[in-house]
């Protein structure tokens, strides 16, 4: 294991960035330094980050690139000793950027020539830069809401968002007056037009709260008084035994609050507790202790099944949705037409569902429900999309749903998928909650911790 703090990894971000390192950011790389990556490895893993090689560099001289890394650090362009010294040490020794990065920010002293008075104001910005660096994702980090507003646009194609952009404005004016912690609170507090307060208001709140399923079957409850005693569980809740019942813990003792605008991803093994977890904040079921308040309009999405019976046509189905949504039957003509349309069922829509193959049912039930852009969206991967020559319609109309929702729980198993919607990552094992906290640092959670996953499944 090699050690390494925050404190390094933020001289990087400003190196490369000019900004702080983002909470997820953070924890990934040290993360990583756990699996034996070095600073030196860092820096160069960086330099081929999309946000320093299409939004920095993309195009440029490498005495540009020099001359950006000191306005970063430094608030001025490279010196001229120093700008010769580095493009001699390329020519001549092959240094990347990264290898300058590393100096620049590690080295004791420059390794050329260089004014003492000037050496000391540099360092002192530099030392100013890195105080504020960390105060901010300090108090980024204590709330998720924040954590989601301080990202790209877009990870893929690499867009930065206006708020690295405000952030790395904010750090080039850094010099070397001392930062306080009320001169970054208000930074942080300006750079949403909506208040702080506002962005912090929660969506679901959910204390001491655990769910419990019992087992009727009377002619297993031998066996069940068996299992209980004897088998230790790898997958699903425990099982829990009275004189009268055997119960399955689905969740226990689930302590949490999601904010309004937050994007949570649940990550376990089979039988964790996700879908459980899902179906209760959609409640569909009731907790047996505890207390949960849903202050939002929670949409699941969770499996393939209609509101009507399967003796009744396509068009019926459409019509409960519509009528249960909208309390009347006001447009829905067009609603109905976009729906055929979209599943391509054409003149089947008036036919019973029970004539349907599942394929035309997932079409069906797919495109009713990602019809319209929701509070906040309960989904579950398993949920499916139908025939193959259908996945590129639903995946994009998928991607468009959830990014329509305000507040999003994504229950998967890929990801890629959860990286591309969520920033919080919430890990369930056995009906517990284990770890909660940045989607990147939840995976590595579950990626090291996880006996289902490294005992059953590897």
């Amino acid at each position: 294991m090699i050690n390494i703090d925050a404190n390094e990894l933020q001289k990087l971000y400003i190196a490369y960035f000019g900004r702080p390192g983002d909470p997820s950011g953070i924890n990934y790389w040290l993360s990583r330094s756990n699996q034996s990556l070095d600073l030196t490895g860092i820096s160069n893993e960086l330099s081929m980050q999309d946000e320093y090689i299409k939004y920095t560099s993309y195009d440029k001289s490498f005495d540009f690139k020099i001359n950006k890394l000191y306005l970063n650090l430094y608030n001025r362009k490279a010196d001229f000793d120093g700008l010769n010294y580095w493009m001699k040490m390329t020519n001549s020794k092959e240094y990347k950027i990264s290898d300058i990065v590393y100096e620049l920010v590690f080295s004791s002293s420059k390794p050329y020539s260089v004014d003492l008075k000037q050496e000391k104001k540099d360092s002192h910005i530099l030392q100013n830069k890195i105080f504020a660096a960390e105060l901010f994702t300090k108090q980024i980090s204590k709330s998720i809401t924040l954590i989601n507003l301080y990202k790209p646009d877009s990870i893929s194609p690499w867009i930065s968002g206006n708020s690295f952009i405000r952030v790395s404005n904010f750090f080039s004016h850094i010099n070397e007056k001392t930062v306080s912690i009320d001169h970054i609170n208000n930074f942080i507090a300006s750079l949403s037009d909506t208040p702080v307060s506002i962005l912090n208001e929660p969506a679901i709140e959910i204390k001491d709260t655990s769910l419990s399923i019992p087992i009727y079957q009377t002619e297993n409850r031998s066996f069940a008084k068996k299992i209980t005693k004897n088998v230790i569980n790898i997958t699903g809740g425990a099982l829990r035994k009275s004189k009268n019942k055997t119960s399955i813990i689905a969740l226990n003792n689930i302590n949490l609050t999601i904010m309004k605008g937050e994007r949570v991803g649940l990550i376990g093994h089979n039988g964790s507790g996700k879908s459980s977890f899902l179906r209760l904040i959609s409640g569909i079921y009731i907790p047996t202790s505890g207390n949960i308040n849903v202050l939002v309009d929670v949409y699941p999405m969770l499996q393939k099944t209609f509101l009507t019976s399967t003796e009744l046509s396509g068009i019926d189905a459409c019509k409960a949705h519509y009528l249960l949504k909208n309390h009347s039957l006001d447009g829905f003509e067009s609603f109905l037409n976009e729906i055929t349309e979209f599943s391509g069922l054409g003149s089947y829509i008036s036919l019973p569902i029970k004539t349907y193959s599942e394929g035309m049912s997932a079409r069906l039930v797919f495109s009713i429900l990602t019809s319209t852009p929701h509070e906040c969206l309960a989904i579950d991967e398993g949920f499916g999309t139908g025939d193959a020559d259908f996945c590129d319609r639903a995946e994009e109309r998928m991607k468009q749903f959830m990014e329509s929702a305000a507040t999003l729980f994504l229950a998967s198993h890929s990801e890629e998928l959860l990286k591309q919607f969520c920033n919080r990552g919430i890990v369930f094992s056995h009906g517990s909650i284990v770890y909660d906290g940045p989607l990147d640092a939840a995976l590595n959670y579950y990626h090291t911790h996880d006996y289902y996953r490294k005992n059953v499944v590897g």
